[in-house]
């Protein structure tokens, strides 16, 4: 309160000659008034300065402080009638006329607040208020005249350099000219490197230019005057994610930043969910989308993380949090389209098919769920339902090839209205002729009919388009045993055993015995030797990181890898220490052989390097393929010699799981968990057994250079 007084009697001393003219009263209201605007009282103040106006209304002061209020408030008519009285009360001060031109402008009347301001900086050049409200008042009609007023503006007013050059900057832009623009930017950020306005736009303009790394140098100084500022760090984080500057790497720093900061923000859950995504860590992409404030309000962050539940076998968490996304959005169509494919997952097709006749009642025509809904249906061998759904898709759209293909499949597969059935199939056939699925379709239909060289014309296309589809190739087996050509059917039914499933092979292994008994004697241990021959990476380039672990004298040691193998028959295995330094090679190059030495507590060095140089042979040996049978095998025994080696193989007879070198039996070599990459087989482990040792090489699947593509020949 002293201090306001304080205020009001130093203003009262400037001012002493207005007060003097005012007789006691009109002093106090006066004083008053100010007291009261200071304290944000506004109505009250204009109150005091009505009263003081009423006891002396010749006071110029006193109108131009009451008429600068009651435009701040919004009055302007009354505003308008005190500026009137002031400048025919006044009419040689500059600053009157100025204050008259913002109460034409607040009434919308341009020319006459033009015509003021002009009249201010007549009377007095210096005015630089005047100056100002006519560059303000030409900047959205002429901006080349704005910019006029500016630049006389500056020059009486240069501490305000800043900010002008930033205004002359806008009206540059507004006139298209980009040279304008970014040399006023430049100037004002010279002029006061801490504002950050200049700066901002400064980023912005060289972004819409695609000026990238100009625009992020400006950015990444920003950051260093607003190091809390989340938005900033976001559209850094964005900038890196953009084609014109792709890095994820440096993106997720940024976007890191921001979630420190906060760990509901939407934008860097986001994206640091995707950077996640893509390197295929979705607990990760699960675990920064949970906190994102967006799944309140936002569905498609909840379809999201639901996505990235199941891509990490959480169905069962999916399933819980769309259940409760569906009550929120009741009517989210896509909510319970991914709801509904939950339930089919884990294997609740009533209640998925429920969810999407939800859907469809609806919308008629929403076409994946109705889509879905057939082939759910059909799957559980409700066909009239299928058909019906099916048969509508067609309806709205005859030319729906998948539609029209897995109707006439469905039809087909079941002996049900063939010639319609082909009929269909056909039809997608010729809206997309290199469709293996499409193709699969006709051989079978054909087959069906009793077309056998129409189904074998059919079934080499599919299989020529797609390697991978186990049904594919058990429908090549079954057209290749009705034309008789029981090697061709073995060896497809035999593709089809090992691509399926493990837990759906029984009825592969079961046609594979009953061809086996219809085969030309002697022809199937030839039939085996070419099957493991296509299925073997044998000869190809191929390098993989990996992890080995030894056990010696009971001491279990723990390492990094790299193993590498270059045709015909260049192989290295090399052991990497912390921060991924070399700390041992083996290699054969050429058939010689060299060795890092080693010592190693309690182990004689020789004894290793014997033992060492024999595994790595036999690495070398596996990749180089000295494991395949040169002639076809005696199958009686599941074994076979391989040069100096015992090769057994396993039940299935799919692939070796134990190698013995006749030449140190003592060694045995056991490849084991095999995967498919690029339709090659490929050990996951090698483990071999060794007096006092043991070692065991695991490949990293998902840091593997292959670059093979098995194509999976018939034979004629």
């Amino acid at each position: 309160m002293k201090k306001i007084i304080y205020s009001v009697l130093l203003f009262a001393c400037c001012c002493a000659t207005a007060a003097a003219a005012a007789d006691k009263e009109a002093y106090l209201h006066f004083m008053n008034g100010m007291v009261m605007e200071r304290r944000g009282n506004y109505d009250l103040a204009l109150q005091e300065y009505r009263r003081t106006m009423a006891i002396d209304p010749e006071s110029v002061f006193v109108h131009k402080q009451a008429l600068n209020l009651a435009l701040h408030t919004g009055k302007v008519e009354e505003a308008a009638q005190w500026a009137e009285y002031v400048v025919k009360a006044d009419s040689a001060t500059a600053d009157n006329w100025v204050l008259y031109g913002n109460v034409r402008w607040a009434k919308g009347d341009l020319e006459g607040a033009r015509a003021a301001y002009e009249k201010g900086v007549e009377l007095d050049p210096s005015a630089h208020e005047g100056i100002y409200q006519l560059a303000s008042l030409w900047s959205s009609r002429n901006p080349g005249k704005s910019i006029g007023y500016l630049a006389k503006y500056l020059e009486l007013r240069p501490e305000d350099s800043a900010e002008v050059y930033y205004q002359m900057a806008v009206l540059h832009n507004m006139k298209g000219n980009a040279a304008g623009v970014e040399e006023s930017l430049l100037k004002s950020k010279a002029a006061d490197p801490y504002y950050p306005q200049p700066r901002y736009m400064l980023g912005d303009f060289y972004e819409a230019r695609s000026a990238t790394a100009a625009a992020l140098a400006e950015y990444l100084e920003l950051v260093e005057l607003e190091p809390r500022n989340k938005d900033l760090y976001n559209h850094i984080g964005s900038i890196y994610t953009s084609p014109a500057a792709i890095n994820l790497e440096e993106a997720e720093k940024y976007f890191l930043k921001t979630y420190a900061l906060d760990r509901t923000d939407p934008v860097a859950c986001y994206w640091l969910s995707i950077i996640s995504e893509q390197r295929r860590d979705f607990p990760s992409a699960a675990a920064f989308l949970e906190g994102s404030a967006a799944l309140k309000e936002d569905p498609d962050a909840v379809l999201r993380l639901a996505y990235y539940y199941t891509q990490g076998g959480g169905y069962k968490k999916a399933i819980g949090m769309l259940e409760k996304a569906a009550m929120k959005w009741p009517e989210n169509a896509e909510i319970a389209y991914f709801l509904a494919l939950g339930y089919d997952d884990t294997g609740k097709a009533k209640k998925a098919v429920q969810l999407l006749q939800g859907i469809i009642r609806r919308n008629p025509d929403n076409t994946e769920a109705r889509m879905q809904c057939a082939v759910i249906s059909e799957r559980e061998g409700d066909m009239a339902t299928a058909e019906e759904h099916f048969r509508y898709l067609l309806s709205k759209k005859p030319d729906n090839a998948n539609a029209l293909n897995y109707l006439g499949y469905s039809l087909a597969d079941r002996g049900l209205k063939l010639e319609e059935a082909q009929g269909f199939i056909e039809k997608a056939v010729a809206l997309e002729p290199a469709n293996g699925a499409f193709l699969d379709s006709l051989a079978w239909v054909r087959y069906k009919r009793g077309n056998n060289d129409g189904a074998l014309a059919a079934i080499r296309q599919a299989v020529a388009a797609v390697h991978d589809d186990p049904v594919i190739w058990a429908h090549a087996g079954d057209i290749y045993a009705a034309a008789g050509s029981y090697a061709a059917a073995w060896t497809a039914w035999k593709y089809s055993w090992l691509l399926e499933q493990p837990a759906k092979r029984g009825k592969a292994a079961a046609r594979l015995k009953e061809l086996a008994g219809r085969l030309p004697a002697g022809s199937l241990p030839s039939l085996e030797q070419a099957y493991l021959r296509t299925f073997s990476p044998a000869g190809l380039e191929f390098s993989s990181f990996a992890k080995v672990e030894g056990r010696v004298r009971g001491k279990t040691v723990k390492f990094d890898a790299i193993v590498h193998f270059s045709p015909p028959g260049d192989f290295s295995l090399t052991v990497m220490g912390p921060l991924m330094v070399p700390l041992w090679k083996a290699k054969t190059s050429g058939g010689v052989m060299e060795m890092d030495e080693v010592a190693l507590k309690d182990l004689d060095a020789g004894v290793f390097s014997y033992w060492a140089s024999l595994i790595t042979g036999e690495l070398q040996g596996w990749f180089a393929g000295d494991h395949l049978p040169a002639v076809p095998p005696d199958l009686d025994g599941a074994c076979y010699a391989a040069g100096p080696r015992e090769i057994c193989l396993d039940k299935a007879l799919a692939w070796p799981e134990r190698i013995r070198n006749s030449a140190e039996k003592r060694l045995v070599f056991r490849p084991g968990n095999y995967f498919l990459r690029g339709l090659y087989l490929f050990p996951q482990t090698f483990e071999f057994k060794l007096p006092l040792v043991s070692l065991k090489i695991t490949l990293d699947g998902r840091q593997m250079n292959f670059a093979g593509e098995n194509t999976l020949n018939l034979p004629e």
